[in-house]
């Protein structure tokens, strides 16, 4: 069965930062309760703040996949996370 979740951000935030969205979004398809209970560390996998930099609010088409925690992330230009297992 594939589960599919998706997260939207208000991208127009200048203090907003789509790796705590990918955070969050990993946390909530995992069932965790607190972020101490990643195996891995996000840094591990990708650069958060080149990811956030890759997506800001003027950011307009684009999409980074990667592996974190057993799911696929696909985080596009738009501010939607994708979560789904591998």
């Amino acid at each position: 069965m594939k589960t599919d979740m998706q997260r939207r951000s208000e991208r127009g935030d200048p203090d907003d930062r789509i790796s705590l969205d990918v955070l969050s979004a990993v946390m909530d398809a995992a069932g965790y309760d607190d972020a101490t209970e990643f195996t891995m560390c996000l840094y591990d996998v990708i650069d958060p703040d080149a990811l956030d930099s890759l997506f800001h609010s003027s950011t307009s088409g684009g999409r980074v996949e990667f592996s974190l925690e057993g799911y696929d992330v696909r985080v596009h230009s738009d501010g939607t996370v994708e979560v789904l297992p591998e």
